[in-house]
């Protein structure tokens, strides 16, 4: 199992576990502020924070990776999902209520995706 090629930043925590399932899915969330590949990455080092993803995006389009993609991540608060998830932070351009990403962030999340859903046979994706 590999990681993306795509990868700008790395910082691996201790905050995840075995993988139990096969991944068949992307989840991806927001970091609720506008941070920076390497400051979500810091946040996920913090064992007493006992959350992560794998992957994060920042505004401008870096890629970071906290977990390596053969470890579930404590993304999602879904143990289910996480096991077969690759997940995904993704900086926020604005705050509440409309939490948007900008064009380039929003760009490298599909790039991401792509990626991912190959290196996974991974054939397509439902957006829910």
């Amino acid at each position: 199992m590999s990681n993306s090629p795509l990868v700008d930043f790395t910082l691996i925590t201790s905050n995840s576990s075995p993988r139990t399932a096969k991944i068949s899915a992307i989840t991806i969330h927001h970091m609720a502020t506008d941070g920076s590949v390497e400051s979500c990455g810091m946040g996920f080092a913090n064992p007493a924070r006992r959350a992560s993803s794998n992957y994060g995006i920042d505004s401008k389009g870096r890629v970071g990776l906290y977990v390596d993609e053969s470890r579930r991540s404590w993304c999602s608060s879904n143990g289910p999902n996480d096991n077969r998830a690759i997940t995904i932070e993704v900086a926020n351009c604005s705050r509440a209520p409309e939490w948007r990403v900008n064009d380039i962030a929003f760009e490298k999340t599909i790039e991401l995706c792509v990626d991912i859903c190959k290196r996974n046979n991974i054939p397509y994706l439902n957006y829910t």
